[in-house]
This record gives C-alpha cells, sequence and structure tokens, in this order.
C-alpha cells in the first residue's frame, strides 16, 4: 500500500481498504469493476490500480471517460456487464422504499460479485452517529449533512438487501468491520480539525495510524459498517469463507492512543469552544460598548456643540445684559443727577412757595385789614349818609310844613 493511501481519512480508508480486500480475495484477473455513487477522488481505483473502473453518480465529477452519470435504480448497462459491482455508503442516502430496487439492479449487471457497504440499522450505529453529530453540533450548532440524511432516510435494513440479493440468485456473504465507538471518536475528531484547522497534521497522524495499524483488525461485535458479499460462483464463496476479512489481530496500543487521542482533542475543542464562546461575548460586549461608546460621542458631540451655543448665546445674552446695564446704570446715573437737580429746584420752589405765600399772606393781611378800613370807612360814610338823609327827611319834613303854611 503507497504512503499516499494510507494518508486518506480513516472513514474513507474503511470502506476502500475493505472492498479492495474483498475483490484481491476473489482472484479476479484484471477484473472489470463498476462503482455505483462513487466519490470524485476514485479512491477505490487506487486501490486496485491492476483493475479497470466505471464510476457512477446522480451528478458528473468532470468530462471524464471513466465516469458517468446514473441512477442507481436504473443502471444503462446489460445483464453481468461487469465482473463486479461495489457500492459503499450509498444505499443509506437512497430513499429505503428504492433501496431493494438498486440492489436489484446491481445484481443484474454483476458476473460475479456485488460488495455493498452501509451502516446497518442497529442501535449501537445510530448511538455512534448521535455521538458524532453531537461533535459537529456542539462546533458548528448545526447538524452534519450526511449524518442528518442517514436521519432523515433511515440506515439500511440489512436483511431486506439480503433478501433482494437472495432473490437473484445470489449467495450472500456479511461482514462487519470498524468499532462503532471507535468509528464515532476518530470522526469527532475530523469534525474538530474542520473547526481547527491547526491540528490537522495531528488528525493525520491518527489517520495514518489507523490505517497502518488498526485497520486490518477492527473488528467488533458492534460494527460501525457492514458489508453484504453476494457471489454467484460457489467457488467465490468458499475462498471467501476461508479467508474473511478484518481478521488481523487487534492493536490494543494503537486503538487505546487514537481513543484517548480523540477524548483529547475533544476536551480541548469543547475547552477552546467555551473560550470562543466567552471572547466572542466579550466582543460583543466590546462592540456593543463600542456603539454605546460613538452614540455616546455623537451625543456628547451634539451636547458640546448645544453647550457651545448655549454658551455662545449666553455671553451674548451677557453682553447685551452689560451694555444694557450700564445703559441702566447710566440712566440711573442720569436719573440720580436728574433727581438731585429735580429735588434741588424743589427746594427752591419749596422756599420760593414759602416766600410766595408769605407775601400772598402779607397780601392777605394787608388785604384784611384794607378791608377792614374799608369797612370801617363804609360803616362811618353809611351812618353819615344815614344822618345826612334823616337830616334831609327833616329838612323835607320841614319845607313841606313851611309851604303848607306858606299855602294857607
Amino acid at each position: 500500500m503507497t504512503s499516499t493511501l494510507l494518508d486518506i481519512p480513516f472513514d474513507h480508508y474503511q470502506r476502500y481498504g475493505a472492498a479492495a480486500y474483498l475483490l484481491n480475495a476473489l482472484d479476479l484477473a484484471a477484473p472489470r469493476v463498476l462503482e455505483v455513487g462513487a466519490n470524485r477522488q476514485r479512491l477505490l481505483g487506487q486501490f486496485l490500480p491492476e483493475a479497470s473502473f466505471l464510476y457512477t453518480d446522480l451528478h458528473a465529477e468532470g468530462d471524464e471517460k471513466d465516469f458517468i452519470v446514473a441512477d442507481a435504480t436504473a443502471l444503462p448497462f446489460p445483464d453481468q456487464g461487469f465482473d463486479a459491482v461495489v457500492s459503499l455508503d450509498v444505499l443509506e442516502h437512497i430513499p429505503a422504499p428504492l433501496r431493494a430496487r438498486a440492489a436489484a439492479e446491481m445484481a443484474r449487471v454483476a458476473g460475479r460479485a456485488v460488495i455493498v457497504g452501509f451502516p446497518p440499522e442497529q442501535a449501537w450505529v445510530k448511538d455512534a452517529e448521535l455521538d458524532a453529530n453531537n461533535r459537529w453540533f456542539e462546533l458548528f450548532g448545526e447538524d452534519y449533512v450526511w449524518l442528518q440524511e442517514h436521519k432523515e432516510f433511515g440506515l439500511v435494513d440489512t436483511a431486506e438487501i439480503v433478501a433482494t440479493f437472495e432473490a437473484a440468485g445470489l449467495t450472500v456473504l456479511r461482514f462487519g468491520q470498524g468499532n462503532a465507538e471507535l468509528w464515532s471518536s476518530l470522526m469527532g475528531a475530523h469534525f474538530i480539525k474542520v473547526k481547527f484547522p491547526e491540528l490537522e497534521p495531528l488528525v493525520s497522524a491518527a489517520d495514518r495510524l489507523y490505517n497502518s495499524r488498526v485497520f486490518a483488525g477492527d473488528h467488533s461485535d458492534q460494527p460501525y459498517r457492514e458489508y453484504c458479499v453476494a457471489l454467484r460462483l460457489d467457488s467465490d464463496v468458499d475462498r471467501l469463507r476461508a479467508d474473511p476479512p478484518f481478521q488481523a489481530g487487534q492493536d490494543e496500543e494503537a486503538t487505546s492512543l487514537l481513543k484517548g487521542l480523540a477524548r483529547g482533542l475533544r476536551d480541548l475543542a469543547v475547552r477552546t469552544r467555551n473560550s470562543e464562546a466567552e471572547w466572542e461575548s466579550t466582543a460583543r460586549a466590546l462592540d456593543a460598548y463600542i456603539v454605546d461608546l460613538d452614540s455616546a460621542k455623537r451625543e456628547w458631540g451634539g451636547t458640546a456643540r448645544y453647550a457651545l451655543e448655549l454658551q455662545a448665546a449666553k455671553d451674548a445674552g451677557d453682553a447685551d445684559w452689560l451694555a444694557r446695564q450700564q445703559q441702566w446704570e447710566q440712566r440711573d446715573r442720569e436719573g440720580a443727577e436728574e433727581l438731585a437737580l429735580a429735588k434741588e429746584r424743589n427746594e427752591q420752589l419749596i422756599a420760593e412757595a414759602s416766600a410766595i405765600e408769605q407775601r400772598a399772606e402779607q397780601a392777605r393781611q394787608k388785604i384784611a385789614d384794607e378791608f377792614e378800613y374799608q369797612a370801617a370807612a363804609y360803616a362811618r360814610s353809611r351812618r353819615k349818609w344815614k344822618v345826612a338823609m334823616l337830616l334831609v327827611g327833616i329838612a323835607g319834613a320841614a319845607a313841606g310844613i313851611l309851604l303848607g303854611w306858606a299855602v294857607l
């Protein structure tokens, strides 16, 4: 095995290494192999360079001559057109009602053997996938896309696939491979590597350790992946039964090291994730603080401008008030001066009024005296007039008497 293939991810090595072992065990001379649902790397061809391959999938992987688009439930090939048909981790991605049809199509176009590998519908497989998916979820906050599809479509019913192959006249051998707990641990390490690319050299070293020392003996009563090998020839059945895969001694030291490494990486990833979450929380708080600070700066800037405007208005108001105060003080001074002048004038007027009043009093007194004198003079004159009138009357009376006497 080349160092390049030993460096591929362990999960790929499990699939393609197992298929290569099974095909080699059949001792096919330069076989023509069809891979249904191939990946873009064409890894099976790298494991078996002496074989010729045709690869199919639902979507084109380029314009290579060895790759065509084909539906697994309706393969566009003649009966027994290939020595062997291989399909690895494909059935669980086909809706459950169509899986038997896909298996029947593979049996139809296979000349000697069909090899299908898949995670079977078993409780320990579900637990392993749930554990692996939880590793992805705790790192990325969502389900891993392929494991999510396993849940949506359901895992593979091995009995249904076996019955389909047997109905096509094939003999089926079943082999479990890959301890489910170890698979989950190593998948978790790969998920961690996606989150923290700095760990890629360490995870790659773990892959190489698994591929070189653990794979050949990685069998378990609770395997993650099951292989159904459907054979047309009894000789192939006998050959494979005599030399079953995955029977090498288990490398307990390497297995323990890989499990411990996976647990350590998970603990490291969880602590790192928690630290990142704390830093993200701190960063969000800092961003919010910066936003608040910018808002405060803008508010303070507006407040400062408003304060400056108020200060300018106050200064202008103070200047106006000072000018007005100075005017008022000038007016007060002028008013005080005017008041003093008025007071002085008033005092003068009072003095003049007092003098006038004195003169008036003197005039009144003089008039009163004059009036009293005149009244006295009038009284004397009146008395004199009355005396004169009396005398005139007496004189008149006397004259009348005398005149009467004269007439007589």
